[in-house]
Order: C-alpha cells, then structure tokens, then sequence
C-alpha cells in the first residue's frame, strides 16, 4: 500500500473511532457523517472537506472535528487561527462547545500549555489527538473501566453519600490522560469509573477532572 494509500486509510479509521465514540459514548448525532466509503473519505481529504459538526441528540452542544494534517504539529499561531474562525467569525461554536482538532502527532509542551490557558482564561475547550490514537476505540478495550460523565444531581448525591464538601477532594485525572482525552472531559466534570474485580466483580470509583 503506498503512503498516499496509507494515509487515507489512517484518516477513514480515525474518522469512524471518533464518530463511535462522540455517538455511543457523548450522546452526539453522527448520521450525516456515517456510511462513506474508503473512496468518498479520499475525495474528501483531496478537497479538504473532511472537518464535521455535530451536535447532541439531547441538548444544545455541538463539537467540531477539524483534520490539521498539513504539518506534523499544528502552531500556537495555527490554533489561535482556527479558533478565531469557528467562535469569533463564524460563530459556529460558543464556549459551551467542543473544538476537536485531529493531527499527525502528539501535541508538544507548548500546544499543551496554550490548551490550558485557553480554558483557564478564554473558557474555550480544545482537544487535540494524535491520528494514531485514533486507530482503535481506545473506550472498547478490556483494561479501560467504563466512565459515565456524572450530572449535578448525581454528583449532590455521591456528595451525600461519601460526606464530600468539595469535588476537588476526589482524586484527580488529567485532561489530558488518554481515556479524559478520549471522552473530551473538560476540568471540574466528574466522572464515575466501573472497574472489574476478581472478588467485587464490579465497583465504582470517582475522579475529577482537571
């Protein structure tokens, strides 16, 4: 199979993992991007039409997933670019949206700074994901515990429950641990974890997110 080839066969696995994951897991509607064959996806990719919009079927978020493949890490500059287009000029996503950017490698030190100072000070939620990552459905595998994102009167009830006063007393995961990054939690969600055990079977535990 030829790079080209490799490519879009990278690019049309990485768009099926995302879609399974934004539908199954997040609650997005994904119908009008699912069922595109290995060719339209390269015809796409040809004519740089391969970013999507979706939204929830239950509520009014929306996430966008922007393809950057130009160059290996996407800039600061690059970033603030895209951002400017989607929340400011086109008023395509508010600050209640998501901004999904898939590249072709892991985001250095500098990209992962700007992240956290882009929600930190501009309340604007970026995830960036490596291509690669985006093979399989890192959510399906056995040694990854189920995650339920808790609403807020779950967690007034796990509050009670535990005599928590604080969610920030919880234990901590990082936004950017692969399963965070694969569920796009955003700091301060709450987020319950099923864990298989030899003698439990099942039980729950709880992080938040920062």
């Amino acid at each position: 199979m030829s790079a080209s080839n490799n490519r879009i066969l990278s690019i049309y696995k990485s768009r099926g993992t995302i879609l399974e994951i934004l539908s199954d897991n997040l609650g997005y509607d994904t119908t009008e991007y699912e069922a595109f064959s290995i060719n339209e996806i390269d015809a796409m990719y040809s004519n740089s039409q391969l970013d999507m919009l979706l939204k929830q079927k239950e509520g009014e978020r929306k996430v966008y997933i922007k393809y950057y493949l130009t160059a290996k890490q996407i800039r600061p500059q690059n970033l603030d670019d895209i951002i400017e287009d989607l929340f400011i000029i086109e008023n395509v996503l508010t600050k209640e949206d998501t901004l999904v950017i898939i590249t072709e490698d892991e985001p250095n030190d500098t990209i992962t700074t700007k992240l956290k100072y882009l929600y930190d000070h501009d309340g604007i939620f970026v995830v960036i994901h490596n291509i690669r990552r985006l093979q399989f459905n890192i959510l399906n595998h056995k040694l990854v515990p189920e995650c339920t994102i808790l609403q807020d009167n779950e967690i007034e009830e796990l509050k009670k429950k535990h005599n928590i006063t604080n969610p920030m007393q919880l234990p901590e995961i990082s936004r950017f641990d692969p399963q965070a990054l694969a569920m796009c939690l955003r700091p301060g969600n709450i987020c319950e974890f099923k864990r298989t055990s030899a003698t439990a079977m099942f039980y729950n535990y709880y992080r938040v997110c920062v």
